[in-house]
């Protein structure tokens, strides 16, 4: 049964520099509404005709209204992630997208294309042999003709290919090219010619041997293989494959091994059987002749002698069995014959490799004329058939031994032997000796008894699912492999048993899979056809069904890789649907949104006549904290791979905004001249909606067709704990301290302005270099590398690992050592950064310690410790945050530990104002606490705290700002 799931074999997008881009604008244009609470502040309180003393007032109600609000919506944009994570494997969820998009017409070109195939290999092999006087069968003469055909074809092809390869990237195969050619042509010494003398004497009849002309079709044939994958090899390394020429040449060559693996079947195994059986015996003799002259020089075919002539004795008598079949010997025999070869030869060879004699000339000629044999069996579609058939009566027998030994399972042991086998028409048995029945008549299988087969196998598959799903074929099979892996054999018991039903059925799938592969991809596409219309369920399964199909064709993908591709570009689009809607357009409608509260506010602040509307104002900032939050959450969710550009983005805002400043106060800053106030906040707003309208386009060009990744369901990781730690604290407390406590309160004032200009420049540098680095770097990066190598498709993480080594081909191979727990130094920033935030408070209420003394008011260590102070909230975010995505954070860390950051964020930032608050309305010579025991003091500063906070939230919700601040003035609550 395939796999239920919708997302398993979802095709996400590759990355695109579009992207990069529409990231680091949606992280610039969302930080560009905290400029206007900040920097522009002072000119909009003038713009408002407020008072000059009521501005860290202003600054303190409109960022604090932004950062309140922005909490809510990040918790919506939490919500909506976390549900489309826990429903994305929901298969009724994605019945929308499926109907709505070309997945079933595209189904329909691929079962088409595969029909045609698999009308191909289902084809008749009746009478296309020699008979036991070597004379021609009956349909050999139509066969050879085909099979003339197809040669010609593929010598078209690959003089196309010589032709293209003249003066283009495809110039590497055409030296190869031209030898294919030159074997597959029209003339004295090609396939074609080989064929069409066969065809000729086959036609003749009257008893005419044909030996001769069928040895020469083999030879040809033989030579037509091996400089076909010569030039596939060259065309693989070259990454060439894709190319249409080449396509060409691998249809047409792919198109003659079919025609030519369905004549001359008994005769070319037998005809390989006898030169194998020479080969095993000449190094059998060989053994025993350097064992018997004692000659120093044939040590290796001594050991073989000495530790392997049994089964070299064996081996020679299987392949004389072999090499003794003819035209009359029955389909099983083959088989069976076969089978016992093949095995008496892996035996053998595991011999000659504890003997090390791999190299040994004779053993590599055995292996040589082993693997053309191997050729002639498993490309003969009617044998492997057959082979299934009799694999499937070894899985009955071995799960019916199974169901009278182990009680638990008798009843599921009972289902899979009835589905491997059973009286009547009914088991796969019967089912795969129907289709060898159907492929021996004239006109073939019509796919009926091959989709018959491919049905059973689907009810094998299931009822050996069900038993391997029970706990006590489980616990009996670990034990098994467990004593197995200690090289212990086991004795005939339960255990036995159940390894038995697990081996049998392991070999029964191995034969499955390699057979009746077009007719499976025709058939599953037929089903997905169907059900697209009727069931998403269906289509979710048989669409992975034909994915596994195809993944096991091998070279003949490029027969159906351009449906293929189109179906699972389709199917692709269907699937991200549900994440589009839930996630991607909405993040497009806040990015927009974000753009039109720019547009709002301008238009706010040039109304409102000569006082303007401050509460329309301050209000509109809420509504854009709003929008921030949700914004972010939902930007991060689309693809956190880009993290670490947003992150560059965010913080190349200072910068950006410094030099809107710079301008603008240059042209307009002469107030005798310019209403400048006005003009400064005017300019800021504009180019604001520049660039959240550019923002709003880049990300909705970048995405409205884009496939995001789909949620992995990742399981964090150990190392994981320490970026949430910077994460948290890196969000959590750096606005309790900064700017009000440092540098407002510890630095000399006319040194706060440079330590501002300090920190614009430093700020750009942490997330600058890690974005760099994982874009041209990622063994450097704080994300580490997305690991390919051994199939692994996960992140190196903040451990030791292996990187992937450049152009290593695929799958690429394992690469140096990346020590990426390097990363776990940058947890000590989360310490040291609480330490310093202690010191500071510390050191403005013990004013006469000696760290006070040595801190408050040095412009040195004030400076110094408070850039310190705020480059460890800078590093730690632009590490942690990709941390999160490459240590298993993604699914269920990430969105809820910055939600956590940012509501600690707030909450702090808001009790700091009332703390400084408080602490501002004493004079040193009557300090309140003065008298009280630390404990008590602490006490008094958090409940006064508390109390200030509580009035300042309450004032958030105003309905008359200016009024609010004015009554500020008269009660002097600042």
């Amino acid at each position: 049964m395939a796999d239920p799931s919708p997302t398993t074999n979802y095709h996400q997008s590759e990355e695109a520099t579009l992207n990069i881009f529409a990231y680091m604008f949606a992280g610039l244009a969302m930080m560009l509404n905290i400029r206007l609470s900040y920097s522009a502040a002072p000119y909009a309180l003038l713009r408002f005709k407020l008072p000059e003393n009521l501005f860290s007032v202003f600054v303190r109600t409109t960022s604090s209204a932004l950062e309140l609000w922005c909490l809510p919506s990040m918790l919506l944009g939490n919500i909506m992630e976390q549900v489309y994570n826990h429903t994305q494997e929901i298969q009724r969820v994605h019945a929308t997208g499926i109907n709505n998009y070309e997945v079933k017409t595209k189904a329909g070109k691929l079962k088409t294309n595969a029909g045609g195939q698999s009308k191909s290999e289902l084809a008749s092999t009746k009478n296309t042999d020699l008979d036991k006087s070597n004379n021609a069968q009956n349909k050999l003469e139509a066969k050879a003709n085909e099979l003339a055909q197809k040669a010609l074809e593929l010598h078209n092809g690959a003089n196309t290919l010589e032709g293209a390869a003249s003066s283009s990237p495809l110039l590497p195969l055409k030296g190869d090219a031209k030898q294919l050619k030159t074997a597959a042509k029209k003339g004295s010494t090609g396939l074609y010619e080989k064929a069409e003398a066969l065809a000729a004497r086959a036609g003749q009849g009257g008893g005419a041997t044909a030996r001769g002309h069928a040895h020469r079709v083999i030879g040809a044939f033989d030579n037509v293989e091996k400089l076909y994958d010569k030039l596939m090899g060259k065309a693989n390394e070259s990454k060439l494959t894709n190319h249409p020429n080449v396509t060409a040449v691998i249809k047409a060559y792919l198109d003659a091994k079919n025609t030519y693996y369905q004549m001359l079947i008994t005769y070319r195994i037998q005809q390989k059987a006898i030169k194998f059986h020479e080969a095993a015996e000449a190094l059998q003799n060989e053994a025993a002749g350097a064992s018997a002259k004692e000659q120093p020089d044939n040590t290796l075919l001594k050991a073989l002698h000495t530790h392997a002539n049994a089964e070299l004795d064996d081996l020679v008598k299987k392949a004389e069995a072999l090499k003794g079949i003819n035209a009359d010997t029955i389909d099983a025999t083959i088989v069976t014959n076969y089978l016992a070869v093949d095995e008496a030869y892996g035996t053998l060879m595991e011999k000659v490799k504890e003997q090390k004699a791999e190299e040994v000339p004779q053993v590599k000629g055995v292996k040589e004329k082993f693997i053309s044999l191997e050729k002639s069996y498993v490309n003969v579609l009617r044998l492997r058939v057959q082979e299934l058939a009799k694999k499937s009566e070894e899985l009955k027998e071995k799960a019916n031994e199974l169901k009278t030994r182990v009680d638990e399972l008798r009843q599921q042991a009972t289902l899979l032997a009835n589905a491997a086998s059973q009286d009547g028409s009914d088991g796969l048995q019967q089912k795969a000796l129907l289709l060898v029945q159907a492929i021996k008549t004239d006109g073939g299988d019509d796919g009926s008894k091959a989709t018959d087969v491919i049905k059973r196998f689907e009810t094998v598959t299931k009822a050996y699912n069900e038993i391997s799903k029970q706990p006590k074929y489980q616990q009996l099979l670990d034990k098994a492999n467990e004593q197995e892996a200690k090289g212990t054999s086991l004795p005939d018991d339960e255990e036995q048993n159940v390894k038995d039903v697990y081996d049998a059925y392991k070999d029964l799938k191995a034969v499955y899979d390699e057979i009746l592969k077009f007719t499976k991809i025709k058939y599953y596409s037929g089903e997905l056809y169907t059900a697209v219309d009727r069931n998403a369920s269906d289509a979710i399964i048989n669409f992975n069904a034909v994915v596994t199909v195809y993944k096991l064709l091998g070279e003949t993908e490029y027969i159906v890789k351009t449906d293929f591709e189109n179906l699972q570009e389709e199917y692709s689009n269907a699937i991200y649907f549900y994440k589009k809607c839930i996630i991607t357009i909405p993040s497009m409608f806040t990015n927009w949104l974000n753009f039109l509260t720019f547009v709002i506010l301008f238009i706010v602040y040039v109304t409102g006549g000569d006082q303007g509307s401050v509460t329309g104002y301050y209000w509109i900032m809420a509504a854009s904290g709003f929008v921030f939050g949700i914004n972010m959450v939902l930007v991060y969710a689309v693809d956190y791979r880009y993290l670490p550009y947003y992150i560059a983005g965010e913080n190349s805002f200072p910068i950006v905004t410094s030099a809107i400043l710079y301008f603008a106060t240059s042209i307009f800053g002469n107030r005798r001249k310019y209403n400048s106030d006005y003009l400064v906040v005017l300019i800021d707003i504009s180019i604001s909606i520049f660039i959240a309208l550019v923002a709003s386009v880049l990300w909705t060009v970048a995405f409205h067709k884009y496939r995001a990744p789909k949620a992995s369901p990742d399981t964090p990781n150990w190392p994981v704990i320490s970026p949430v730690l910077l994460v948290i604290v890196g969000m959590g407390l750096v606005y309790s301290i900064y700017p009000g406590i440092a540098p407002g309160m510890i630095v000399p004032f006319y040194l706060i302005d440079k330590i501002e200009m300090v920190l614009l420049i430093l700020t750009t540098f942490p997330p600058l270099i890690f974005a760099f680095t994982t874009k041209y770097a990622p063994s450097w990066s704080p994300k580490t590398e997305f690991l390919l190598h051994s199939y692994l498709f996960k992140f190196g993480g903040w451990t030791k690992y292996n990187a992937d080594k450049p152009d290593s081909g695929w799958p690429p191979q394992e690469g140096a050592v990346v020590y990426g727990w390097i990363w776990h130094f940058f947890d000590i920033l989360a310490p040291l950064q609480i330490i310093l935030a202690v010191i500071f408070v510390y050191s403005i209420h013990y004013r006469d310690s000696s760290i006070s003394r040595s801190i408050v008011n040095q412009p040195k260590m004030s400076t110094f410790l408070t850039i310190i102070f705020y480059m460890c909230h800078e590093i730690m975010l632009a590490t942690g945050f990709p941390g999160l995505v490459c240590n298993g954070g993604v699914t269920h860390v990430l969105l809820p530990t910055q939600w956590i950051g940012a509501l600690l964020m707030v909450l702090l930032a808001f009790y700091s104002i009332g703390y400084i608050t408080e602490y501002k309305r004493h004079d040193p010579s009557e300090w309140p606490t003065d008298g009280m025991t630390k404990w008590n003091a602490l006490c008094y500063w958090l409940k006064m705290a508390s109390k200030i906070t509580n009035k300042n939230f309450k004032q958030l919700f105003t309905t008359d700002l200016g009024r609010n601040l004015l009554i500020f003035i008269f009660y002097k609550v600042i």
